[in-house]
């Protein structure tokens, strides 16, 4: 059985390998099954965005 999709609210901060701040107070919605389905999902589209793989996302919130 599929999990239902919903709408997730996560606004988040994306830092390069050196703690530098790339982008401050994101906000996406995202269709996902969890939460982690959509912090996966905007972590993926951050590495294409910025076309690096060497990113992460700090001060992930997930919004209701």
């Amino acid at each position: 059985m599929a999990a239902k999709k919903q709408v997730i609210r996560i606004v988040f901060d994306v830092l390069d390998e050196r703690n530098h701040s790339l982008f401050i107070n994101g906000d996406l919605s995202i269709t996902a099954a969890d939460p982690d389905e959509a912090i996966d999902q905007v972590f993926t589209q951050m590495q294409q965005q910025f076309n690096r793989p060497d990113i992460r996302l700090t001060r992930v919130r997930i919004c209701a």
